[in-house]
């Protein structure tokens, strides 16, 4: 049983040092650094509803009856509701919703759980 233990720690204890050549087109990012820059980009642009459908890869039906008619989503989301919200509902037959990038992001990034159980 001895040798049975000194095996699993040696096993345990094994490094290897692999090196992987990296093409001059693609660089090495820091996953902080790169959800960071993502971000940055958005900071500043609003989307339309296509582009929080394909962000969240729902239907745009799903995200227009559970979501933003849900009156405990809207409440929070509804910048004529709420000074911290970020999407603009239509005003008129035609008028598209207008969401500001980084906090649609950011609100649907810190609330995935409690949106997918509540719905």
């Amino acid at each position: 049983m001895g040798a049975l233990l000194e095996k699993q720690e040696l096993k345990q204890n094994q490094v290897f040092n692999v090196s992987i050549p990296v093409p001059e087109n693609l660089v090495v990012v820091d996953k902080d650094e790169y959800l960071d820059l993502l971000r940055k980009t958005d900071e500043g642009q609003w989307w339309l509803i296509d582009d929080v459908v394909e962000l969240l890869s729902i239907s745009r039906s799903t995200l227009i009856n559970d979501i933003l008619l849900n009156p405990r989503f809207k409440s929070e989301i509804d910048v004529e509701q709420n000074n911290a919200g970020f999407v603009l509902y239509p005003r008129g037959k035609g008028s598209p919703y207008r969401f500001l990038a980084s906090r649609t992001r950011k609100y649907f990034e810190e609330n995935f759980a409690s949106i997918l159980l509540f719905r």
